[in-house]
């Protein structure tokens, strides 16, 4: 227990963008070897990069139409990116200095659905959630109209489970698969088979409704899970990062961040946190988000903390053509 106080006084948090994402900043991707960090601004269409060498953020419109949601951003091996943008996952790539895109597959046509969260396994194949629609934030036109899908290197695609309200935070551990549904307050575990890319046994790892002071904490959102299997769980509506054991269903620590509505996070290259917020998402009609809303920001000092780095999509893509 002393070790985790000491883990949770020396940290620091800064503001590393301010207020970039106008809407709702998410799924945070650290990719190593050039120091730069993707996101996306959901409602805006957006993906932003942040390069550390020479301190530089820049933002690619990805949605091709206003009021489309570019919900995950995962670069590729091969080149490029995949966004999800609304129910699609999309491959995006530059031709002579133009974002070209291809859509690789479109999923559920007739349901009221987008694509949220999205990660690679070990292995660089793509999984990927679905939600409903909302009214508000965390308010869904249909609940339980979510899947999880899982995009393999040869480029098809299945339906891992189904009956998701609002699919979000994933990550691994082992043979051990992490899933979340927001509405339900839930983060799932499975096990995890990889050569069959298949997934299975699914039970609650941690119930939000079962944990101290639970109605300050808001909903799992994004997760990362660091290299010691506990799971880092950005809070909407709960203005943290909660740091869990899903062994035990216990909280570890948090850190308390300064806006409410925090939507993911993922591991830098030091055990350094990137934590992603929204700004005028969630906020209830009338009222103005609060200072640094959708900024994103990094958490550094997490004594012993290792991370697991963001992993890239592996698969073979085919140079995107007219």
């Amino acid at each position: 227990q002393a070790e985790l106080q000491k883990m949770s006084s020396n940290y620091t948090v800064n503001c590393l963008l301010d207020s970039v994402a106008k809407t709702c900043g998410e799924g945070p991707f650290w990719e190593p070897v050039t120091k730069t960090l993707y996101f996306v601004s959901i409602a805006d269409g957006e993906v932003h990069l942040w390069s550390e060498p020479n301190n530089y953020h820049s933002t690619i419109q990805v949605g091709e139409q206003p009021g489309n949601f570019v919900s995950f951003v995962i670069p590729c091996q091969s080149g490029g990116f995949l966004a999800g943008i609304n129910k699609s996952i999309v491959h995006c790539d530059w031709q002579a200095g133009e974002l070209k895109r291809r859509v690789l597959h479109k999923v559920d046509p007739q349901e009221p659905i987008r694509f949220n969260d999205a990660k690679c396994d070990p292995a660089g194949r793509l999984l990927a959630g679905t939600m409903s629609l909302e009214k508000e934030a965390g308010l869904v036109m249909k609940p339980g109209a979510g899947s999880l899908f899982g995009l393999d290197l040869d480029g098809s695609i299945k339906t891992l489970d189904t009956g998701f309200s609002l699919s979000n935070g994933l990550g691994w551990h082992g043979n051990t698969f992490y899933f979340t549904d927001s509405v339900a307050r839930v983060i799932y575990a499975y096990d995890w088979d990889a050569e069959a890319f298949s997934i299975s046994n699914r039970r609650v790892a941690i119930d939000f409704s079962k944990l101290p002071e639970q109605e300050k904490l808001g909903v799992p959102d994004g997760l990362a899970v660091d290299a010691d299997g506990r799971l880092w769980v950005a809070c909407f509506f709960g203005s943290r990062v909660l740091c869990l054991d899903p062994q035990s269903g216990q909280v570890v620590s948090q850190i308390p961040m300064p806006v409410p509505n925090v939507t993911s996070c993922c591991f830098g290259s030091d055990g350094e946190l990137f934590v992603t917020t929204a700004n005028h998402w969630g906020v209830r009609e009338g009222e103005q988000p609060p200072p640094q809303a959708g900024s994103v920001f990094r958490v550094t000092g997490l004594d012993g903390i290792r991370g697991t780095p963001s992993v890239m999509y592996k698969g073979s893509l085919p140079p995107i053509s007219d």
